[in-house]
């Protein structure tokens, strides 16, 4: 289906730094046109950054990665999940993975997501911050699980939109999209606000 352009005039041509399928898809659901150009950076978390800040950390450090021009706009994000004060970022490996939704299985956690909207002349950095709880997995749905939707690209090892989202989620307080990598509607009203004709 062709989804219609979206009703927003920007004063810069939209760059989107992020590879994430979900970022692409959710943009191109909005009817935001954007060019895509990503550089690979080192996601290494600093110890002396507090918590909650990590991802718009991490968004920032991709922000500043990737060359723009004066008539582009650059979108980076970074999303993380905080279970029990752990960060959970994409696994490393299946049984990473395993592990990672074992220690979400019934419990409340936070999806954390650091946007950074920059050009030439200035950064805005956006956090978000939506909290799930979810119902308890027993230890074959988990392992079914990983072995068929195999989410090694997702932080917190799962995706909201796929089966894991269907089954898991108890509740949800905040912005669902968030959870899909990028808060979509408070980046659209930032894009209005700032960067609008």
């Amino acid at each position: 289906m062709m989804v219609p352009q979206a009703p927003l005039e920007l004063k810069y041509r939209l760059v989107l730094g992020s590879g994430s399928p979900r970022r692409q898809e959710l943009l191109q659901r909005v009817g935001l046109a954007y060019e895509l150009r990503v550089v690979p950076v080192d996601e290494s978390v600093d110890p002396t950054w507090k918590t909650e800040q990590v991802a718009e950390h991490l968004a920032l450090q991709k922000a500043r990665a990737v060359p723009i021009n004066d008539h582009e706009l650059l979108l980076t994000a970074d999303t993380l999940v905080l279970c029990q004060g752990q960060i959970l970022g994409k696994p490393k490996n299946e049984a990473d993975a395993v592990e990672m939704l074992k220690t979400l299985s019934g419990r409340e956690h936070d999806v954390m997501t650091g946007v950074c909207l920059r050009t030439t002349q200035k950064e805005i950095i956006l956090g978000a911050r939506t909290r799930l709880l979810w119902y308890d997995l027993n230890p074959q749905e988990i392992d079914w699980y990983v072995r068929q939707y195999k989410p090694l690209d997702k932080a917190g090892a799962y995706g909201i939109q796929d089966w894991m989202g269907l089954r898991a989620v108890q509740s949800i307080q905040g912005c669902p999209l968030n959870v899909m990598g990028l808060p979509l509607p408070l980046v659209y009203e930032r894009l209005v606000s700032e960067f609008s004709k």
